[in-house]
């Protein structure tokens, strides 16, 4: 009753966020799509999920069909690419580099995951953080990168893991504390706390206050956890990933808020060789990204 495809379908609906989305990455017409949920739904007798919900709210029905996706689908993928590589010059590594510092929160649970299914193959991530590793990728140096940018589209492939929101996070006495959104104005005289990265290459100046007068300083440290407690301690404001911001908050220690009245969103891609991306180790490491989705 319940087939793969249709398990893929909720799957992909959950990671888009919407029907057209979904459409569009199965590569399927909206009526198409359209049809194999009503046929689902018939098949079940239930409604999955709200209509005209932007993004797509599941109901309870849908949010069971929804685990067992999560549990099914990577095992599938694992066995399909083991399959695969059954039949393949075995690779024994994966060399790994990331630019966001802020990525090793998810991303090492990610690589455990990864190692359960191919206990043979390391992933060498002795590299770590590196603000501009994509000329390594080119020199083979590297074989995957974890990166927010796209540069060199013509050489490389940049597959889409998932979308991410950047949030500003302040004391919560702090004034802008009590603000619904900041404006790039807002935080003209602010010290912003930031990893060591480039000005240039750090995405709330990149994509926030561009060109917006900026009289404030920028405090570069190390450690994420020293970002939170310099600005728990009412030292400066910093922007970083919902994903690391959520469990601070939810202890009191900061207050988070949007950047413009839209917020700030930003993609996370995995960058490889384009003659790699249909191996089915690569495929399978970067469906393990996608499934623990930045959690």
């Amino acid at each position: 009753m319940i087939d793969i495809k249709h398990l893929k379908t909720i799957a992909t609906l959950k990671d888009t966020g919407s029907l057209v989305n979904t459409a569009r990455e199965l590569f399927l017409t909206q009526s198409a799509l359209s049809h194999q949920i009503k046929d689902l739904e018939n098949k079940l007798d239930c409604q999955l999920f709200e209509r005209k919900t932007q993004p797509v709210r599941f109901t309870p029905q849908g949010m069971l069909l929804l685990e067992l996706a999560n549990d099914v689908l990577p095992k599938v993928e694992a066995t399909k690419c083991r399959l695969k590589e059954s039949l393949n010059q075995p690779i024994s590594q994966l060399r790994l580099s990331v630019e966001c510092h802020a990525c090793f929160h998810w991303l090492l649970p990610t690589i455990k995951e990864f190692n359960n299914f191919w206990p043979d193959i390391k992933i060498d991530y002795e590299r770590g953080f590196s603000y501009d590793a994509i000329p390594d990728l080119l020199n083979d140096e590297l074989d995957l990168v974890l990166t927010s940018d796209i540069r060199e589209p013509d050489k490389l492939e940049y597959v889409h893991l998932f979308d991410f929101k950047l949030k500003l996070i302040v004391a919560p006495d702090h004034d802008l504390a009590k603000k619904a959104y900041v404006t790039a104005l807002d935080l003209k005289s602010e010290t912003i706390i930031s990893y060591p990265i480039p000005r240039e290459r750090q995405d709330i100046f990149k994509h926030f206050i561009q060109n917006a007068r900026f009289d404030g300083t920028l405090k570069t440290v190390d450690q994420g956890l020293l970002i939170f407690q310099l600005v728990s301690a009412g030292m400066g404001v910093a922007a970083l990933p919902d994903w690391l911001v959520t469990p601070y908050e939810s202890q009191g220690l900061i207050k988070s808020i949007p950047l413009g009245a839209l917020g700030l969103t930003r993609p996370m891609y995995l960058a490889m060789k384009k003659d790699m991306k249909d191996n089915p180790v690569y495929r399978h490491f970067l469906n393990t990204c996608k499934q623990n989705n930045g959690r």
